[in-house]
């Protein structure tokens, strides 16, 4: 009797124990909270070189179907905008992506072309925009268009506006350094697209940007 005991009380020990466990294996997923990490660890993925394609690339083809750049590359695209690419990714300061085999992103230092609340350029910026515009003008089959941005601070509408002021403040500073203005349309995108969290200065500075799209005519 004693020893039956003994094992009809192990028995509804073990039966206790997966129960247990059986109960936390169903508990309810927090999808809440994993969204959110999901969506953070993401944000920079989101808005870089897919969506600034995405943003962009229409105007871009807007410019290629004038009169302005002629002619396209035909089959030989590809080597056309390595040769860029390349040339691009040399000047300090600037990083490059392949967008697509006639598409490029240009980004910048994120600190290197405006401070807080301003659309001036910055004497080092100064520089660097006019090494990528002497590369640019040299591809004369090529749209540019600059994409200003901002940070969340201040309200949206204002933002715009400054985003607006940036991505013009780039595009002329390239047509004076001898870009067909014909070639350049400049956009703003307010606070819309952020490539990292707006919760830190770190993030916001990096949002405080103008990127630039390059798309070759390919007919």
């Amino acid at each position: 009797m004693r020893e039956s005991f003994r094992y009809g009380q192990g028995l509804v020990l073990v039966l206790c124990v997966a129960l247990v466990a059986g109960c936390a294996l169903m508990e309810p997923v927090d999808t809440t909270r994993r969204d959110k990490t999901k969506k953070g660890a993401g944000i920079g993925a989101a808005a870089g070189a897919v969506l600034g394609a995405v943003i962009g690339e229409g105007e871009a083809d807007e410019i290629l179907a004038g009169a302005a750049i002629g002619a396209g590359i035909g089959a030989g695209v590809g080597a056309y905008m390595d040769r860029q690419e390349e040339r691009l990714a040399r000047i300090p300061g600037t990083t490059v992506e392949r967008v697509d085999d006639d598409m490029l992103l240009v980004h910048f230092d994120s600190d290197l072309l405006f401070g807080f609340d301003s659309s001036e350029l910055s004497g080092t910026s100064r520089t660097t925009l006019e090494q990528a515009a002497q590369v640019i003008a040299e591809y004369k089959k090529t749209a540019v268009v600059a994409q200003g941005h901002t940070d969340s601070s201040g309200s949206d509408s204002y933002n715009q506006r400054l985003s607006e002021r940036r991505a013009e403040r780039v595009k002329s500073y390239l047509v004076a350094q001898g870009i067909d203005a014909a070639r350049i349309v400049a956009l703003g995108y307010g606070e819309s697209h952020p490539i990292a969290s707006n919760d830190t200065e770190a993030g916001r500075a990096k949002n405080r940007r103008v990127d630039l799209l390059l798309k070759a005519k390919v007919k």
